[in-house]
């Protein structure tokens, strides 16, 4: 049942992205969609795992295409292993690898909205159960100010959803949970935000 429900929140994020695509095609016509940038950064995640607070790192680099989608590539991995009982010994660590999407809505505008859904195999380790592994998917939304051409800062907010853990104290629930994030991004777009030209127009002589 959880792997029916997990693979139901994917087709929909999927599907949203899809939609979103279609509606910008709509209002404001047709768009070239080469390769016109290039950028990678570092993110820091403020989440909790078994109701304990914790500070996550990611590392990433993507390509950017028309301006506005991002596909590329994320490492996330806990900074301070978690003490999982108070006085004892018990402590976990996670990380992951993974593929992104990431869409900007009017990029040309000096601060514009944000969203992303990463998905990639997770590692667990329990210090008393070993290592397992999971899939994880992050979806998030936020907004992003371009500081300099080839700075631009991001806060966000989002849900990491985990699925696949075999451990008899901790459940997928346990290692699943909201997360805010502040993002240092670094790179550079070239060519300009606008339509692609239509050469099938016909002109009146």
């Amino acid at each position: 049942m959880r792997n029916k429900s997990f693979l139901f929140v994917l087709a929909f994020l999927l599907f949203s992205l899809s939609v979103i695509g279609q509606r910008e095609e709509t209002l404001l016509g047709t768009r070239g969609w080469g390769l016109s940038g290039l950028w990678g950064g570092v993110s820091w995640d403020y989440t909790q795992y078994k109701n304990i607070e914790a500070t996550n790192r990611r590392g990433f680099f993507g390509f950017e295409f028309g301006r506005s989608l991002q596909l590329g590539w994320s490492h996330f991995r806990m900074i301070d292993d978690i003490l999982l009982v108070p006085g004892e010994t018990q402590r976990l660590d996670f990380n992951y690898n993974g593929g992104f999407i990431g869409y900007a809505f009017i990029p040309y505008k000096a601060i514009h909205p944000t969203l992303n859904v990463e998905i990639g195999q997770g590692r667990v380790w329990h210090s008393v159960e070993g290592r397992d592994n999971t899939l994880t998917i992050q979806p998030s939304a936020g907004v992003e100010i371009n500081v300099f051409r080839w700075f631009r800062f991001g806060l966000e907010g989002g849900y990491r959803f985990v699925n696949g853990s075999n451990y008899a104290s901790i459940t997928d629930r346990d290692l699943s949970g909201p997360f805010g994030r502040a993002t240092l991004k670094f790179g550079m777009s070239w060519g300009r935000y606008c339509k692609k030209p239509d050469y099938k127009k016909n002109y009146e002589d």
